[in-house]
C-alpha cells in the first residue's frame, strides 16, 4: 500500500511542476488468473468470461508524448466455475514510457511499456478481506483515429501479488497469485480531433510562410546589396567616361586652335590617374604614390592632370589602362 501511495504522489509532481493533462479514462478487461487453481479456457461456458471480467475507471495524465500515467479504482472479477470465485477492488498506478516517441507511425500513435504499482481488496482464506498489494508490468498501444470522441487503447498486463490468497487457496511453498489481463480502454482527450488536427495544420503552415518570409528577406537583402554595388561600380565609370568625353573635347578644341603653351603635351593617348585644380596638388599625388609620374596641364579646362602613360595607339593605351586602375580605380584614357 505504501507503493501505491509514493507512486500517487509522484504522479501528483509530476502534475504540478511540469506541463500536461488530465483526462477521464474507463477501461473494460477479461482475467486469466495463475494460482494454485487451475483456470478455466472454456470459453464457450458464459460463466468463465463472466466471471473473470473487470472494469476500471480513473484519470489519464499526459506528460509529453514520451511519459504518461493513469491512476485508476476498479472492480475485477477471477475463478474457475465450480472451484472458486472471487472479486477484487484494486487501486493501481501505471507508468506508461513511449518506444514509438518520435517515430511517424500511421496507426498508431504510441506503443507504451507500462510499469506500476497498487492494492486489491479481496477476500482471504478464512473470509475476512484485506488489501494484497502487487506489481503490475505490460505493454500498450494508442490508437488516436478510431473513435472521434478520444483515443482507444489496448493492451495487455501481468499483476503480480505478494500473497497466496487470491483464489480462496493459500498453499504452502507455492508461487504467489497472478492475473495477466486483456483490456480495452477509451481515454476522452475532451476535444474535436478535426479541430485539433485543423490547429496543428494552421500551425505547420504558418511555421512554413515564416520560413519562406525568411527566405525572402533574405533574397532581397542579397539583391540590395549587389544592386548598391553595381550603383557604386556605374558612378565610377561614370566618372571616368566623363572625363575622357572632355579630353576628346580638349583635345578637338586643341586642334582647331593650336596654342603656344609649352606645358601642352605631343598629341597622342594619354592614360590619366589624377586631375587637380593646382599644380602642387598634382605633384603631392605623385610623390604620394612614389613613381616618376607627369603632370600635365590642360589650359582648356584649368587642370593638372598625372599622366601614367602615353601611347600613339589604342590598343596600346587599352593595356596600359588596365596596369593604371590597379592603382586608380578611376584611371581613364585621354586624347591629347
Amino acid at each position: 500500500m505504501k507503493k501505491t501511495l509514493a507512486l500517487v504522489a509522484v504522479v501528483a509532481a509530476m502534475n504540478s511542476f511540469a506541463q500536461g493533462t488530465w483526462a477521464p479514462y474507463a477501461s473494460v478487461e477479461e482475467n486469466i488468473h495463475f494460482s494454485d487453481v487451475s483456470p478455466s479456457y472454456n470459453y464457450l461456458n458464459l460463466s468463465v468470461p463472466a466471471g473473470n471480467a473487470g472494469m476500471r475507471m480513473g484519470a489519464f495524465y499526459t506528460h509529453n508524448s514520451l511519459l504518461s500515467a493513469e491512476i485508476t479504482l476498479g472492480v475485477v472479477g477471477i475463478g474457475t466455475p465450480g472451484a472458486f470465485s472471487n472479486t477484487i477492488i484494486p487501486v493501481e498506478a501505471v507508468g506508461h514510457y513511449n518506444l514509438f516517441n518520435g517515430m511517424d507511425v500511421k496507426l498508431l500513435s504510441k506503443f507504451n511499456l507500462d510499469l506500476g504499482v497498487g492494492s486489491g481488496l479481496a477476500e482471504s482464506t478464512n473470509g475476512n478481506f484485506g488489501f494484497s498489494e502487487h506489481l503490475v508490468s505490460g505493454a500498450s498501444m494508442e490508437l488516436p483515429d478510431v473513435i472521434p470522441f478520444g483515443t482507444l487503447i489496448m493492451g495487455i498486463r501481468y499483476t503480480s501479488f505478494i500473497d497466496d490468497y487470491i483464489d480462496g487457496t493459500a498453499v504452502s511453498g507455492s508461487s504467489k497469485d497472478g492475473v495477466l489481463r486483456f483490456y480495452t480502454a477509451v481515454r476522452l482527450d475532451g476535444e474535436n480531433k478535426k479541430t485539433r488536427q485543423a490547429l496543428e495544420d494552421a500551425a505547420a503552415l504558418a511555421e512554413k510562410v515564416g520560413a519562406s518570409l525568411k527566405k525572402s528577406e533574405a533574397d532581397k537583402a542579397a539583391i540590395q546589396k549587389e544592386l548598391k554595388a553595381v550603383k557604386e561600380a556605374h558612378a565610377i565609370e561614370k566618372t571616368a567616361m566623363t572625363d575622357e568625353l572632355e579630353a576628346l573635347k580638349a583635345a578637338a578644341v586643341q586642334e582647331e586652335v593650336p596654342s603656344e603653351d609649352p606645358t601642352i603635351e605631343a598629341k597622342g593617348l594619354y592614360v590619366i590617374i589624377g586631375s587637380f585644380p593646382s599644380q602642387e596638388g598634382a605633384e603631392r599625388f605623385v610623390s604620394e604614390l612614389g613613381s616618376e609620374l607627369g603632370v600635365s596641364f590642360v589650359k582648356d579646362l584649368n587642370t593638372y592632370r598625372v599622366v601614367y602613360s602615353m601611347h600613339e595607339n589604342l590598343a596600346e593605351a587599352r593595356a596600359s589602362l588596365e596596369a593604371a586602375r590597379a592603382i586608380v580605380e578611376t584611371a581613364w584614357i585621354a586624347v591629347y
